[in-house]
């Protein structure tokens, strides 16, 4: 297996993950992202799940992103353009990946499965993949059960709650975790790397 690199701004393919047809490997873009500095609780996962994350989003206007472009940061959208890459959307594709496939009813609606590369019909490895897609208070629900009884744990965070498993050696953050879903009052998350989800803009 090959080991996680350091400060470069290519990352490797790691097939085989929970739910996709495909996934990346770790990767630290050139641009510096910085991580939550807040020590975030962890806890196991339990039967039966905990209530939903989102609370009372009546009042709430909710994101609406429509490309892989506007899913990201400016920083890594920086970094995205000095590697010489691009980012389109997997979803529907033969072969990609979509995150959010085995939740409960599917796919939430409107969701983008984003890979960051060379381009869709370069033959490479190195890519970057990253997911999102609006979710109710419902929904949401239904898919942090699916995960607690999947085997994430759960991670409370100031941006609202976060579902992770343990990474192995060399496909995991500096604090061991690996792919990591995060939900909101009204979106979801994914990267394959937990410290990747600071790639994901936050939610307007």
């Amino acid at each position: 297996m090959a080991t996680r690199p350091s400060l470069l701004p290519i990352v490797l393919v790691l097939s085989g993950c929970l739910g996709l047809s495909a996934c990346t490997t770790p990767a630290e873009p050139v641009a510096e992202t910085a991580k939550p500095t807040a020590s975030p609780e962890v806890t196991a996962a339990v039967s039966p799940a905990p209530a939903p994350s989102p609370t009372d989003t009546s009042d709430a206007a909710p994101t609406v992103y429509t490309s892989c472009d506007e899913i990201i940061t400016p920083a890594f959208r920086e970094t995205v353009a000095s590697n010489g890459w691009t980012g389109w959307n997997m979803v529907g594709q033969e072969i990609g990946h979509s995150p959010f496939d085995a939740f409960p009813g599917g796919a939430p609606a409107g969701q983008l499965s984003c890979r960051f590369g060379p381009g869709p019909d370069v033959p490479t490895d190195n890519v970057l993949d990253l997911a999102w897609a609006p979710i109710d208070a419902a929904e949401a629900q239904s898919a942090q059960k699916y995960l607690a009884d999947s085997g994430f744990q759960r991670i409370d965070v100031p941006e609202g709650v976060e579902w992770s498993v343990r990474g192995q050696d060399g496909w995991a953050d500096d604090e061991g975790w690996g792919q990591t879903y995060l939900f909101t009052d009204t979106d979801v998350r994914w990267a394959m790397i937990r410290d990747q989800l600071a790639y994901l803009q936050p939610a307007a």
